[in-house]
C-alpha cells in the first residue's frame, strides 16, 4: 500500500444521499472566507461528472469561474495539468486503432474517463484493459491475467504488453496510467491550503499513491467517500485502502434521498458484506415503499420520475420495447430515444406556424423532415414561415406530423404517440434506462431494479460476493420514494429478498 501521508486526514463518509457534495463545498467555503485564493483549493474527483458538479456549483455559490479553480479536476486531468502535457502526447481512440491493426487485432480505442483503462468489448480491448488494470492495481501481468480469467491466451496478452510499450515508444506516446506514473516519478504537487478528495472509495492503488503525494504539501486534507458505495473493483478500485485509512472521522447521518423501507431494505444488502466501516445514518422521515415484481413490464411507470436499472446492459433490452410501445420518451446510456434533432425540428416548426420566426441552424434541422426544392440549408439569419416557403418550396403549413413527410414513419408514430401520452418532449426525459454502475451519484422518485445478472457477473459474484453486494445497494439507494425490484427471470440473479 502507498505510504501514510505526513499527516492524518480528516475522513468523511457519505452514505447515500447525505449531501456529500454540499457538505464538502461548505468546507470549501470556510477556506475561502479565511482569505485563502481558490488557486490554493484542490478538488479531485474520481469522475469527470463528479469533478463537472463540483465546479459548477462553486460557480452557483462562489461565484467563481472554472479558470480561477484550477485543481478543481480528476486525478488524471490534475496529473495532466501538472505535467504541462497536450492532449497530441496522449494516445487517443486514432492512436490504439493503429497499434490494434498494427498488432493485428481489433481494437475500439474507448478510454473510461474515470479508470483511465481501455474499454470495449473487441478482443484488443479486452487485453488492453487486463494490461491497464495490472499496472493500476500495481500487479504482476500474469497474476492479472489468472485472476480475471479472459477468453485470452498468456503469450498473446504477453505480445500485446510488449508491442504497446513499443508502440509508444516509437511514436512518442503516453496513456492515462503514464500519466500518473510520470507525476509520481517527476511530478510537483501544488502547496494547497486545502485538498478535497471526494468518491475515494473507487481510488486505486496507483491512484492513492497520487493522493498521498499531493497530500504531502496540502496544509488540510479531507477525503470523503462511502465504502459501501465502491462499485469500481472491476477497474482496480483498492477499497480496503479506504476502508483502513486512519484520520479524524466525520459520518453524514441524515439522508435526504433514501425513505425508511428503501434504507431497510439497502441494509439487508449492505451488512453481509464482511469488509466495511460500520455507519449509522438516519433515513428521510418518509416510509416510502418497496415493492416485489414478477415483471418489470408490468410496473406502470405513466407518470413520475423513474430510473430502471440493471446490472449489465442488455437486461434493459424488454423495458426500452416497452417503453417505445407505450409511447414513453425515454433516455437510455445517455441517448434519448428520440433525438434531439427531430425534437427541435418539431419545436421550430410549431414556432413557425404560430408566426414567429427561427434560426437558420432551426430551418437546417427542418429541412431534414419536409419535402422542398433542394435549395441549399442558410447559414444565418432569422425566417419565418413565408420565408421558407419561399426559398425553399414547401407547400404545407400543417402541424409538424403532417409537413414532415421525410420523416421515418416509426419514428412519427412513436412521437406522436408521446404526446398523445401527455409526455413533454421540451423537457428531459422523465424514464432513464441505465446500468447499475452508469446511474451511481443519480436518483429519481421510482426506481425499478432487476435482480438478474449476466453469467459472467454471476460467477464473478461467486468469487467476490462483496464487490456484488455493494452495486446493488448503490442500486437500490437510488430510489426517493417508491423502489420496485423485479425478481430473477433467470438462474443468474441477485438475491434481493423477497
Amino acid at each position: 500500500m502507498p505510504e501514510t501521508a505526513p499527516m492524518r486526514p480528516e475522513i468523511v463518509l457519505g452514505p447515500p444521499g447525505t449531501g456529500k457534495t454540499t457538505y464538502l463545498l461548505n468546507e470549501v467555503e470556510k477556506t475561502l472566507a479565511s482569505g485563502v485564493d481558490p488557486s490554493r483549493i484542490g478538488y479531485v474527483a474520481f469522475t469527470r461528472k463528479a469533478a463537472t458538479e463540483a465546479i459548477e456549483r462553486a460557480n452557483e455559490k462562489f461565484g467563481l469561474t472554472e479558470k480561477r479553480m484550477p485543481y478543481f479536476r480528476t486525478l488524471h486531468s490534475l496529473t495532466f495539468r501538472l505535467l504541462g502535457l497536450n492532449k497530441k502526447q496522449v494516445m487517443g481512440v486514432s492512436d490504439y486503432k493503429a497499434f490494434g491493426n498494427i498488432m493485428g487485432v481489433q481494437v475500439s480505442g474507448y478510454t473510461g474517463a474515470a479508470e483511465g483503462l481501455v474499454g470495449g468489448a473487441k478482443p484488443g480491448d479486452k487485453a488492453l484493459f487486463l494490461i491497464g488494470k495490472a499496472r493500476v492495481r500495481d500487479m504482476p501481468l500474469e497474476e492479472q491475467w489468472r485472476e480475471q480469467n479472459e477468453d485470452i491466451g498468456w503469450f498473446e496478452l504477453e505480445r500485446l504488453a510488449r508491442g504497446l510499450e513499443e508502440f509508444k515508444k516509437q511514436r512518442q506516446l503516453i496513456d492515462f496510467t503514464d500519466m500518473l506514473e510520470q507525476f509520481l516519478k517527476f511530478g510537483r504537487g501544488p502547496n494547497l491550503e486545502l485538498l478535497v478528495i471526494d468518491e475515494a472509495q473507487d481510488l486505486s492503488y496507483l491512484q492513492w499513491e497520487i493522493v498521498t503525494k499531493l497530500a504531502a504539501t496540502a496544509n488540510r486534507v479531507i477525503i470523503a467517500g462511502d465504502d459501501d458505495q465502491a462499485i469500481f473493483q472491476w477497474a482496480g478500485a483498492d477499497v480496503d485502502y479506504f476502508i483502513a485509512l486512519e484520520g479524524e472521522v466525520k459520518v453524514l447521518e441524515k439522508s435526504y434521498r433514501t425513505p425508511s423501507s428503501v434504507q431497510h431494505a439497502a441494509n439487508e444488502v449492505i451488512t453481509k458484506v464482511n469488509s466495511r466501516r460500520t455507519k449509522d445514518w438516519q433515513p428521510r422521515d418518509e416510509e416510502g415503499r418497496v415493492r416485489y415484481e414478477s415483471r418489470g413490464i408490468d410496473v406502470d411507470m405513466s407518470s413520475g420520475t423513474w430510473l430502471v436499472l440493471a446490472r449489465n446492459a442488455y437486461l434493459l433490452d424488454s423495458m426500452e420495447e416497452h417503453c417505445l410501445r407505450e409511447g414513453w420518451l425515454f433516455e437510455k446510456s445517455g441517448r434519448r430515444s428520440v433525438s434531439d434533432i427531430t425534437l427541435k425540428a418539431i419545436r421550430a416548426w410549431e414556432k413557425l406556424r404560430n408566426d414567429e420566426e427561427i434560426s437558420a441552424g432551426d430551418v437546417q434541422k427542418i429541412l431534414r423532415f419536409v419535402r422542398h426544392n433542394g435549395k441549399t440549408s442558410p447559414r444565418e439569419g432569422l425566417f419565418s414561415m413565408g420565408d421558407i416557403q419561399r426559398n425553399w418550396g414547401t407547400a404545407s403549413s400543417a402541424i409538424w406530423h403532417e409537413a414532415f413527410e421525410k420523416m421515418n414513419l416509426t419514428e412519427r408514430s412513436y412521437v406522436i404517440a408521446s404526446l398523445r401520452r401527455g409526455e413533454k418532449v421540451s423537457q428531459e426525459p422523465r424514464i432513464k434506462l441505465s446500468t447499475i454502475h452508469s446511474a451511481k451519484g443519480g436518483e429519481a422518485d421510482n426506481v425499478v431494479l432487476y435482480s438478474d445478472i449476466s453469467p459472467q457477473s454471476y460467477n464473478t459474484m461467486i468469487k467476490y460476493p462483496d464487490d456484488e453486494a455493494r452495486v446493488f445497494y448503490v442500486g437500490m439507494t437510488r430510489a426517493k420514494n417508491n423502489l420496485h425490484l423485479v425478481v430473477p427471470q433467470t438462474r443468474f440473479s441477485f438475491a434481493l429478498g423477497a
